[in-house]
């Protein structure tokens, strides 16, 4: 038996338009992608002050303990403050930051409940902020090797990927 069926091929139009020459270069993709980047710079790093306020605002809810509940709201948050530092180049917080998540995550693993040490932290990211006053590299050893020390007093590692080069 003969099929009476006329097979139509429909086009592809996704197929046309990968075919067609055009587009931009990947370098001029990534200069504009930069450039988008840059006209946020100074929104963006201005909320940063404003991410360190929400934590301390979590610290100071708190009353005189921590909970394993606050250090997770705390982590979450400065999930932003390290997008927004390693995003503009601010190396100094961003080591502070992931310095201050490998304590808030040993506080948690360890069911540590003191205040003294996050509120340590999070005032070594006010004296790194942009916009602080200056800071020496030699100041800044100093305050890591502070939160070093924290970290050590109780028995928190920290990750391989938080030290500044």
């Amino acid at each position: 038996m003969a099929s009476h069926c006329k097979i139509t091929p429909v086009p592809n139009r996704l197929g046309k338009l990968l075919r067609k020459p055009g587009g931009i270069a990947r370098e001029q993709a990534l200069q504009a992608a930069t450039e988008n980047v840059e006209t946020l710079r100074e929104e963006f790093v201005g909320a940063i002050p404003g991410e360190i306020a929400a934590l301390e605002a979590i610290l100071a809810a708190g009353g005189r303990k921590i909970t394993a509940e606050s250090l997770d709201a705390m982590l979450r948050r400065a999930d932003q403050l390290l997008t927004l530092s390693g995003t503009y180049g601010f190396d100094r917080l961003d080591t502070v930051v992931k310095r201050f998540c490998d304590l808030a995550s040993g506080m948690i693993d360890k069911h540590i409940e003191d205040l003294a040490p996050v509120s340590v932290h999070l005032r070594a990211m006010r004296l790194v902020c942009p916009g602080a006053a200056e800071v020496s590299e030699t100041e800044v050893d100093h305050i890591l090797t502070g939160l070093a020390l924290v970290h050590t007093h109780y028995g928190i590692t920290r990750g391989q990927d938080t030290q500044m080069d």
